[in-house]
């Protein structure tokens, strides 16, 4: 009888073994911390952790998770109101990859301070004209709660759709650069665009160092124009 036990219990351990090491080989982590700074004293921490799934040899599925602690000053009437949130997103995204091309789609959900909320819809795809040289486009949907960005009226939902353009040049092995525009339309019909610079170093896989500046303008009387700089240290496996 205590023979028959110790057999169960071996095959039992070995088949949970052979389970974990075949998760374990299908199964990645990520991580990483940005900063962002800029216009209007804005500040935003944001570090994340996450999960890629593999579904094929060119097919993934990642599981993110991001905490966004931001601030900035916005206008009252003759002064300025020190404004501070927090955020937690949630996100799904989808990932294939082809020999001349690559896309991703990605489905994201926020909660946060004063109850704010939000979904958001992301895709986009690089065309690689050559090893060292792709043209990126994609398109960007949010659905939104004023309350964090508009503290001083009535709450709504304010819907913002974008699209978007860039080239990726690989300069050498370990150093990209990566230049794009954003034009962007809100159902309040503010209309804007971003013109972004982005420098990607990898020392080290699965090291990322990401430097980004960005030049954003809109058509509103105030919200959030002017210069930003991000940078930010990943880890991708």
């Amino acid at each position: 009888m205590e023979s028959t036990i110790r057999r169960s219990l071996l095959i039992l351990s070995s088949l949970i073994f052979l389970g974990l090491k075949a998760w374990a080989a299908i199964l990645y982590p990520q991580a990483g911390i940005e900063y962002y700074f800029g216009a209007n004293k804005f500040r935003s921490l944001k570090p994340w952790v996450g999960l890629r799934m593999t579904l094929a040899a060119n097919s993934s599925f990642l599981f993110k998770f991001t905490f966004h602690d931001l601030s900035f000053d916005y206008p009252l009437a003759e002064t300025r109101m020190k404004r501070q949130a927090n955020l937690s997103q949630f996100i799904s995204a989808f990932y294939h990859a082809r020999e001349k091309m690559d896309g991703y789609l990605a489905m994201s959900y926020f909660r946060g301070s004063d109850d704010y909320s939000a979904l958001n819809f992301d895709g986009g795809a690089t065309l690689k004209i050559s090893s060292r040289f792709g043209l990126e486009g994609g398109l960007y949907f949010l659905d939104e709660s004023s309350v964090l960005w508009y503290p001083d009226q009535p709450g709504r939902r304010i819907r913002v759709g974008a699209i978007r353009g860039g080239i990726e040049i690989e300069i050498m092995p370990f150093f990209k650069i990566n230049p794009s525009i954003y034009f962007y339309q809100n159902s309040e019909q503010v209309k804007a665009r971003t013109i972004a610079f982005s420098l990607v170093f990898v020392p080290k896989s699965p090291f990322y160092l990401v430097f980004t500046f960005w030049d954003y303008r809109e058509s509103a009387e105030y919200r959030f124009s002017g210069q930003y700089i991000s940078i930010g240290v990943n880890i991708y496996y």
